[in-house]
């Protein structure tokens, strides 16, 4: 359990709590009130996972070649 302070329309994050949500500058955060004196704060967007996710769009990792050419059949036999 933590403390922190709110001062002036701010609440105040401990940097040991910040460090083990990995919380960064631009993450979205959601706060619940479930009772007249306690609240759950929820990470809502990370925005490191998004960072990753559009790094691997830019350079998808190494999947090696295809020999030959396959056919639409062969290419969706596995999915239906």
């Amino acid at each position: 359990m933590h403390e922190t302070t709110y001062h002036k329309d701010k609440i105040y994050i401990p940097r040991e709590v910040k460090e083990r949500l990995r919380l960064k500058d631009g993450d979205r955060l959601t706060i619940e009130v479930t009772d007249s004196d306690e609240a759950r704060i929820k990470i809502v967007e990370n925005d490191r996972a998004t960072q990753e996710l559009l790094e691997l769009l830019e350079n998808p990792p190494r999947m090696g070649k295809i020999k030959g050419r396959l056919t639409r059949r062969e290419i969706y036999e596995d999915v239906a």
